[in-house]
């Protein structure tokens, strides 16, 4: 059961709009029937009427299991898993980990260390709305040398990206810019030099495919390192944003192509583990996302 208070309210809202503000993921067929077997309440009062309004100080209690509240599936989707490591599919709209979350928020490694085992550990994240391969260690020992990996560059990362304007005068160019994330609203932006406090970031970019009449194109996007917000930040700055990226994105593009998540995907992950570590052995291995979850998303 969640609890809410109203509060922020300019008007009066209907408790069928404000649930669905605060729980986005949340199943509307999913919602309708908890307001049919009146498992809404408000101010301690059962409804079955998602039209009744509330008002800021109102108390909302919500009888919806957290997973389907946040929108978690049933099972985690195993891609890979070896006595090492485990790599999952992590879906659009969860976050990755307790980083900046809501204390009451559950988050995406709450749910694979409750069906996976308490010894996994996550090694990096993913931003909420983007999905695909999420990387576990099952051990110290794994865990340690995948965030070596993460930071030295044993890892390599590629992901999926629909962005809006098919004209790019270069098919595959590298892109060596500088990042700088302004810590107040989290909004990381990109430079051509050196600015104090930026980072430099290294992006390949590639097109895979092009849409002349709807005016987009799906890239395939390697990352050389990872900084926060690095592709979805970069892919603004050279006027090719990701469709559905309300933050570094166009409303207007948003709204023509009726996508409000990012089309962003982690879809491959590659090793270059030096021979001696523990790891190295998957230097051998590609760990690849399904296409069915990263293909015909327009």
């Amino acid at each position: 059961m969640r609890k809410l208070t109203v509060k922020n309210l300019k008007d009066s809202t209907k408790v069928l709009y404000y649930i669905k503000d605060k729980f986005p993921n949340l199943n509307s067929s999913v919602l309708h029937k908890a307001l049919r077997n009146k498992d809404i309440r408000i101010n301690s009062k059962k409804i079955n009427d998602g039209n009744l309004e509330v008002n800021n100080g109102d108390i909302v209690d919500i009888y919806i299991q957290d997973f389907l509240l946040f929108g978690f599936p049933k099972e985690v989707d195993v891609v890979f898993e070896d006595e090492n490591i485990l790599v999952v599919n992590k879906p659009q709209g969860v976050l990755s980990n307790n980083e900046d979350k809501p204390i009451s928020e559950p988050t995406f490694e709450d749910f694979v260390k409750e069906k996976c085992g308490n010894n996994v550990k996550i090694c990096h994240r993913l931003d909420r709305n983007t999905s695909g391969l999420l990387i576990f260690a099952k051990n110290d020992n794994a865990y340690n040398t995948l965030i070596e990996g993460f930071k030295e560059g044993y890892i390599q990362k590629e992901y999926i990206a629909y962005v809006f304007d098919a004209n790019f005068k270069c098919k595959n160019a590298l892109y060596e810019n500088y990042i700088l994330k302004d810590e107040k609203n989290g909004y990381s932006k990109i430079y051509d030099n050196f600015v104090e406090g930026s980072q430099k970031i290294v992006t390949q970019i590639s097109v895979e495919n092009v849409n002349n009449d709807e005016n987009y194109a799906i890239l395939r996007v390697k990352i050389h390192t990872g900084k926060t917000h690095q592709i979805r930040s970069l892919l603004s700055y050279i006027s090719h944003p990701i469709i559905g990226d309300s933050k570094y994105g166009r409303n207007e593009i948003n709204k023509k192509f009726k996508k409000y998540k990012q089309l962003l995907f982690a879809v491959r992950y590659t090793f270059s583990f030096p021979r001696t570590n523990i790891l190295n052995y998957l230097n051998d291995i590609e760990i690849n996302l399904d296409k069915s979850f990263y293909s015909n998303k327009i």
